[in-house]
């Protein structure tokens, strides 16, 4: 008999649960048809956590981030549904939907790379323009650009500076705020940089691509294909 009432129990929570997770998605669903994006997203929130894999769930709430201007959270989300069902009806719309936001589709962008030395180049348009190569430095904090580029693409300082230590000894040095960077398709907006000549580099490397850009990317470097992928979605 107590093995019996455990059992009960047990189903009678299970069942519990399962309504719970349906109850979190329905009540998103009926919010957003009543236009209460900010009730529906946090709904939407706990539905997504309580099933992960559940193209659906992920949409409404990269709708109500869309609705609520969060378009940074909504082209996030609208990608993880690219990549959890790139060939449904649902894929169609987060492409449209990103597309509508100015954001790229591209869940990874591959780009061919150089050595020098030690050092990875790839190749990078700085506010819509191809600029020359970064040298890559996951040990850098800002990307840097040199002042050459700054000036032609009339990038001024945002008025702060930070500590650069160089051969030379300690500097400070300019911040700005880069409208984009774009390296093979991977788009980083709003991109803190700091203002900086790489010291004896030649014309063609213009800056360092640090972890301001890179931490927004899942990164993997393979040497024996010569490909950096960046990877939203980090």
């Amino acid at each position: 008999m107590a093995v019996v009432l455990a059992g009960g129990i047990s189903c009678g929570l299970v069942d519990s649960a399962a309504r719970a997770q349906a109850g979190a998605y329905e009540e998103g669903v009926e919010f957003f048809q009543g236009g209460h994006y900010r009730w529906a997203l946090e709904k939407f929130i706990q539905a997504v956590d309580q099933a992960p894999r559940e193209p659906q769930r992920r949409w409404y709430l990269a709708e109500s981030y869309r609705l609520l201007g969060d378009s940074p959270a909504a082209a996030q989300v609208y990608r993880q549904v690219l990549q959890m069902a790139p060939q449904s009806a649902l894929a169609i719309a987060a492409r449209q939907a990103l597309e509508s936001l100015g954001e790229p589709t591209l869940t990874a962008a591959q780009v061919p790379f150089q050595r020098r030395g030690a050092s990875v180049l790839v190749p990078a348009r700085i506010n819509g323009q191809q600029v020359g190569y970064f040298i890559l430095d996951t040990g850098a904090t800002f990307t840097t650009v040199s002042r050459l580029v700054a000036d032609t693409l009339g990038i001024t300082s945002s008025g702060g500076t930070v500590r650069l230590a160089t051969a030379s000894g300690v500097i400070q040095a300019p911040l700005a705020l880069l409208e984009e960077v774009d390296v093979g398709g991977a788009v980083a907006r709003h991109l803190p940089a700091v203002i900086h000549d790489l010291p004896n580099a030649p014309p063609t490397i213009v800056g360092l691509l640090g972890l301001s850009f890179l931490e927004r990317f899942r990164v993997n470097l393979d040497l024996t294909s010569g490909l950096l992928t960046l990877e939203a979605g980090n």
